[in-house]
């Protein structure tokens, strides 16, 4: 890394934890996006590298210290690009050090202080930073490096404390004039289409593409909540084209199989729609992407279905809904949908075998335990796919760092490392944290447990649809899927040993992952003892997921046995006759063999891929086509048993494959594979009869998107 003589030598990171697996696993887009913007700017003038592992950039400043360095900064790896930026300083006492990311506050005093407790960073860029970073580098250069120069004035687009005061009784803040967004985005070149990000197509990274920024909603808990993001600006069709062609001839070579979109507000603009079309032709040239992860828009969802129908079963459709509550809605500045209109579009969804997902965060102001699961009850009944139920987190440049706000919502938090973000680099343990909200003047902690529980339930047994024919089948009795979920819970002790070790685990890590204050969290950590358990995977991870994969990897046949002896006696309490329960006996017994079936195998690294034959006495998929309105009585065969082969396709076993190499198979890789597969149904076994060569989606009947599948033995 030898720059031209009189160059200016500059370091772009964005840089991830590594130590149980790549926490965060994408081509870094935002730092090639700098870069491509300051080379376009300052051509040979400056020698720019990128770098996303810690490891490899720590090595880099010691060979090769920068003159410059400029570091993303996100809730997940603000700590360690603080620490990489004092390395910088260690072995360059003149480095100028930098960063920039959604971490950070808006108000002026909150951000002294986040400056001050970061002694090795020397300028923070605001905001879009393209346009910032290119005045940096344009200070230090006319200032020929001189650091007293360098810091004399204010640089637009950016904030800094005078370095002479930083350790005197008052310090001098000099913040530059925020600056305008850039309109026209093809200013940034594309790092792909120049080559700048051609080095992290190593089978590790998953591309990352970006056709437009902002965001014209103003949610309290979202950075972009801000206006100063509110308008759309967009990069051209013919770019955005360019790139996704240029990806997946790359993606192809090194078997990547995932795609992520930057954009907030997917399938919202007529734009979107060649976007999909340009992914749907790379996926028959190349076979990249075969899943496409992304958010949805949060209005206009008829164009957002009749857009991303054209990316089939490659994308979920997310109603990201947050509360279903008027006045919680109110609070958080939000409107949602209308439920009618969310039930009308996920139906239409179902009937054509697609994914949607829905997302709810607890705990929102003014939300109690009684609205939150009246609104889990509303969209588990609207037919979406999958809930997702986050905890609040308390971000920089929300309403959440407000103590006037957190006052008026009562609201107490805690702290917890970001999953499986923490690492130990050159001798130097690091950890990276979060602050959640975990009880408010409307819900207690008890209650914040509570609704945690539920939630693991909600996500291990009807999200993705692992269960879905007991929910159809119990609705047939008016029983609604949070009323069969609720009743699974309050039951649970009578679940077996295996189910119950993972919900107690689940609880105790929920309870033990919290720390009053981030000292104490650092303080346990910091012990070698402690510290272990972390690289053992013990604690530290995504608890929803990690436990959503022991439940299906380690308790799925557990969990159909007791969905099926839980829900005979739900439905016995108003189902008298003992005929009609022994018929209704033999069917969900019925039902829990084929549950168990197209879903054998998944995630588990040492199933038999093979195919599997059973016979059944009903006909479960001409019910479920049928959209499971009838009694499955109704679809008893009068000739002989049916025979349906479960199977897994090749796309499927590739998806696999990719996934279990790139992340690994322990229970924290799984934790991180469920939220890098689209929609988890889409990796169930597909179907077909025994008369019949080509193979189905369970939810989907024989099309054109199934009938080209080649089977795999």
């Amino acid at each position: 890394m030898v720059s031209k003589k009189g160059q200016l030598k500059i370091y772009l990171g964005d840089i991830t934890y590594d130590t149980i697996i790549l926490v965060s696993d994408t081509i870094p887009l935002n730092i090639g996006f700098v870069g491509s913007y300051l080379k376009k700017n300052f051509g040979d003038k400056i020698d720019i590298t990128l770098f996303k592992y810690p490891n490899e950039i720590i090595e880099a400043i010691k060979s090769s210290p920068p003159d410059m360095i400029g570091l993303s900064n996100y809730s997940w790896n603000s700590n360690l690009a603080e620490f990489i930026a004092s390395v910088a300083k260690k072995y360059n006492p003149n480095v100028v050090t930098v960063q920039g990311g959604t971490n950070f506050p808006y108000d002026d005093e909150s951000q002294k202080e986040w400056l001050l407790e970061k002694p090795a960073t020397d300028i923070y860029t605001l905001l879009e930073g393209e346009q910032s970073c290119a005045n940096i580098v344009q200070r230090v250069l006319d200032s020929n490096k001189d650091r007293q120069q360098i810091f004399n004035k204010e640089i637009d687009g950016c904030i800094f404390i005078k370095p002479e005061t930083r350790f005197s009784s008052v310090q001098k803040i000099l913040k530059g004039k925020i600056l305008d967004r850039i309109k026209d985005l093809n200013e940034i070149p594309s790092p792909y289409l120049n080559g700048m990000l051609d080095k992290f197509f190593d089978g590790k990274l998953t591309p990352f593409i970006e056709t437009n920024r902002g965001c014209p909603f103003t949610c309290s808990f979202c950075h972009t909540g801000n206006g100063y993001h509110n308008k759309i600006n967009k990069f051209t069709e013919n770019r955005v084209k360019d790139e996704i062609d240029y990806i997946g001839k790359r993606a192809q070579k090194v078997g990547i199989v995932n795609l992520h979109l930057a954009d907030v507000n997917f399938g919202m603009y007529e734009t979107d729609r060649q976007t999909a079309k340009f992914l749907v032709k790379s996926k028959e040239e190349y076979n990249w992407p075969l899943m496409v992860m992304g958010t949805t828009g949060k209005n206009r969802k008829e164009l957002v279905i009749d857009i991303t129908n054209i990316l089939g079963d490659m994308f979920a459709v997310n109603m990201a809904t947050q509360s279903m509550d008027e006045q919680v809605l109110k609070n958080i500045k939000r409107k949602n949908i209308k439920i009618e209109a969310m039930i009308d579009i996920n139906e239409s969804l179902r009937k054509e075998g697609r994914a949607t997902a829905g997302e709810l965060i607890i705990p929102l102001p003014g939300e109690s335990k009684e609205s939150f699961v009246r609104g889990l009850n509303a969209m588990l009944n609207s037919n979406v796919s999958s809930v997702t139920i986050y905890t609040l987190m308390m971000l920089y440049g929300t309403e959440f760092k407000d103590p006037s706000y957190r006052e008026e919502f009562g609201y107490k938090s805690k702290f917890r490392i970001v999953p499986l973000n923490f690492g130990e680099y050159e001798g130097k343990k690091l950890f990276d944290y979060e602050e959640v909200g975990i009880e408010s003047n409307t819900l207690s902690f008890n209650d914040y447990l509570d609704l945690r529980g539920l939630a693991l339930l909600v996500e291990s047994l009807h999200n993705d649809k692992p269960y879905d024919e007991f929910f159809r089948y119990a609705k047939l009795f008016d029983i609604q899927p949070g009323t069969m979920l609720k009743f699974l819970y309050d039951n649970i002790s009578k679940a077996p040993g295996n189910i119950n070790e993972i919900m107690n685990g689940f609880l105790g890590e929920t309870k033990g992952e919290l720390w009053d204050s981030e000292q104490d969290l650092l303080d346990y950590y910091q012990d070698d003892k402690n510290y272990e358990k972390l690289t053992k995977g013990e604690v530290g991870g995504n608890l929803i997921y990690k436990y959503k994969s022991k439940n299906l990897v380690e308790a799925g046949l557990e969990w159909a046995d007791f969905f099926e002896e839980q829900l005979l006696k739900l439905i016995a309490e108003t189902e008298k006759s003992p005929a009609s329960l022994a018929r209704i006996k033999s069917e969900i017994s019925e039902i829990a063999i084929f549950c168990k079936l197209k879903v054998d195998g998944l995630l588990d690294i040492n199933s038999d891929m093979k195919p599997i034959k059973k016979n059944f006495q009903y006909d479960i998929l001409q019910w479920v086509d049928n959209g499971a309105s009838k009694r499955l009585d109704e679809y008893k065969l009068s000739k002989p048993l049916m025979d349906i082969y479960f199977e897994y396709t090749d796309d499927q076993v590739k998806i696999r494959d990719d996934l279990f190499k790139r992340y690994g198979t322990d229970i924290n890789a799984l934790s991180k594979i469920v939220t890098r597969v689209s929609s988890l149904e889409t990796q169930f076994r597909k179907v077909r009869y025994n008369d019949e060569s080509n193979l189905r989606d369970i939810y989907k009947k024989i099309g054109e998107k199934f009938t080209r599948y080649a089977m795999s033995g």
